[in-house]
């Protein structure tokens, strides 16, 4: 037998160990999750970054990971969130810049204001109808992200 027919028959084998391969680590990163999620009771969610608003540190085509609902986590100055603005359908990505705690309502609330690393402005004048977010605006809350993991391979971010 000659090397290109060596070649060729070892072409089908190593392509079908790649994909075993692929297949295992898939199947390891779904273990992972379950167990993850069964252990904390939380529910996941990932976005892509599309803009550069937060920017140096997500850059576009990040993939971020966030923890619906914060986990019973509480809210602090530095989490980076996500929430759906008073206007549109897009949920925005931005960092919680200051609290201010509500005393007056009884019910102990937080006022949350959120700005955009790369934004020269927060965003109480952008994206909401007052002043401050409030907890239930925030849908999730950051606990990860892989850089440039949300763009396929023809360079455009992946559908969400």
């Amino acid at each position: 037998m000659d090397s290109g027919a060596i070649r060729r028959r070892l072409g089908p084998r190593r392509a079908l160990s790649q994909l075993i391969l692929l297949g295992v680590l898939l199947a390891h990163a779904l273990m992972a999750y379950t167990a993850v999620k069964a252990a904390t009771g939380a529910e996941f969610t990932s976005r892509v970054v599309l803009s550069g608003s937060m920017e140096p540190a997500f850059e576009r085509g990040d993939l971020l990971l966030f923890r619906k609902g914060g986990g019973g986590d509480p809210i602090r100055a530095g989490d980076v969130v996500l929430f759906k603005p008073a206007h549109g359908d897009m949920p925005v990505v931005h960092r919680v810049i200051q609290l201010h705690e509500r005393r007056d309502d009884g019910g102990g609330g937080v006022d949350i204001l959120t700005k955009g690393d790369n934004n020269g402005v927060d965003d109480s004048e952008l994206l909401y109808d007052q002043p401050w977010l409030h907890r239930h605006h925030v849908m999730a809350k950051a606990v990860g992200y892989l850089p440039n993991a949300g763009f396929s391979g023809g360079g455009w971010p992946l559908e969400q």
